[in-house]
């Protein structure tokens, strides 16, 4: 297993922007792709990504994760996006405990998003999603 922040990202298309010291990832989803961000859960560093599977509109597993050097538990992440048809979808889980990685995993129910949307994942805490957000385009 690698280090978080050893971690080698394929951006190819997408964009990177270093915002207040942190890399923010937005690759394009044709089949699967993961979008990362930097951030700390409780006082650790930690990497935030969202996982998508899926081809071209069609989302069918969304994964979001926290990857951090230490064993934690309680993890809650909410993720979210927007349908073709107009419709959001937004859904939580709580991860199990776990040693360099924690995540959990969503299933849209195989739904076609919309072209151009975004879907995210974020950590929850204390039932507020917080600001740090990694993020898949969804694209045809």
């Amino acid at each position: 297993m690698t280090s978080k922040l050893a971690r080698v990202f394929a951006i190819g298309a997408s964009g990177a922007v270093l915002l207040g010291g942190m890399l923010v990832v937005a690759p394009v989803a044709s089949a699967s792709a993961q979008g990362c961000t930097g951030t700390n859960l409780r006082t650790d560093p930690a990497l935030l990504c969202t996982t998508v599977d899926g081809e071209s509109t069609t989302v069918k597993n969304i994964q979001a994760s926290i990857d951090i050097k230490n064993y934690t538990c309680n993890a809650d992440f909410k993720v979210w996006g927007t349908y073709a048809d107009g419709r959001k979808y937004s859904d939580t889980g709580h991860a199990k405990c776990g040693l360099g990685r924690v995540w959990v995993d969503f299933k849209p129910g195989g739904g076609k998003f919309k072209n151009g949307t975004k879907v995210c994942g974020a950590l929850v805490e204390n039932g507020k999603v917080r600001a740090e957000h990694a993020c898949i385009e969804i694209k045809k």
